[in-house]
């Protein structure tokens, strides 16, 4: 018992550098903003597109258009490269996100197992006071006296 009260005990300490993790996580906020004003833009770019191409159409049968028409492929291109290294750091956050789930799986039995170790104690607890017939009645003497205990009462 020793052994799993130490673990336990390790455990909470994680939980404190874990809290100030999720302050970090205020900062999906301004970028999920940010994110929405880039689909309007991109929603806006849709006729962009078809005047890339006539440009790019044009580009080939006159000369002087090709050097517009370059500029406009750069900043598209540049706009481009931008949205892929913002969702490239992205990488760490969904990262982290899916080991917190592996986490949240590998922990699931601790919140049964501790309302066991509540119901054991209780059994123990109640040994020698004449109720010990460990029945789930929420209305029998047993479940009165925990009641009143834990109001105080008892």
């Amino acid at each position: 018992m020793k052994s799993a009260q130490d673990k336990l005990a390790r455990l909470a300490k994680v939980l404190e550098p874990m809290g100030q993790l999720a302050h970090l996580a205020d900062v999906f906020e301004p970028i999920r903003a940010f994110q929405e004003q880039l689909a309007d833009v991109a929603a806006a770019f849709e006729p962009v597109k078809v005047l890339r191409s006539h440009l790019e159409n044009l580009a080939n049968r006159f000369e002087p258009m090709r050097a517009f028409q370059s500029e406009f492929e750069h900043v598209a291109e540049a706009f481009h490269e931008q949205l892929v290294q913002l969702a490239t750091a992205m990488r760490p956050a969904t990262a982290f996100q899916d080991e917190l789930a592996h986490l949240v799986k590998a922990f699931e039995p601790a919140k049964a197992l501790q309302r066991r170790f509540v119901e054991l104690s209780r059994a123990f607890g109640d040994a020698g006071k004449g109720d010990f017939s460990g029945g789930d009645d929420a209305s029998g003497p047993r479940a009165r006296q925990q009641r009143e205990r834990s109001l105080g009462k008892g």
